[in-house]
């Protein structure tokens, strides 16, 4: 029996009402750059962290009105009553696809903003 944990999870973008209920699945990343910091002697490569990135991929059956360099506040509230805020964010890319057929789903890619 396949886990349905996701179902019911929610996106707050600066609405509700901006981001349809039907979500088709959520992506979120807090990750850092791998900065190489290896001598010209060393053996063997050596990294640190570089400052953290958080990014966010929603995608959604149907359309939206957001579009790209629309900002605002993101919230996710993941079904297990877990949120995850990006803050400020501005969305990056919108790719809105379709096949014969087939849905409408669009994709939205956000990033963490200053503004």
């Amino acid at each position: 029996m396949a886990n349905r944990g996701f179902n019911g999870s929610k996106v707050t973008w600066p609405t509700t009402s901006a981001v349809p209920s039907q979500l088709r699945g959520i992506s979120f990343s807090n990750a850092a750059a791998d900065i190489t910091v290896t001598g010209s002697t060393a053996v063997l490569h050596a990294s640190v962290a570089g400052k953290k990135r958080l990014s966010c991929t929603i995608d959604l059956v149907g359309g939206t009105t957001v579009v790209s360099g629309t900002t605002g506040s993101l919230a996710i509230t993941w079904n297990d009553s877990k949120t995850t805020h990006l803050g400020k964010a501005v969305c990056v890319g919108r790719d809105v696809k379709g096949s014969m057929d087939g849905e409408i789903t669009t994709s939205l890619k956000f990033a963490k903003s200053t503004t």
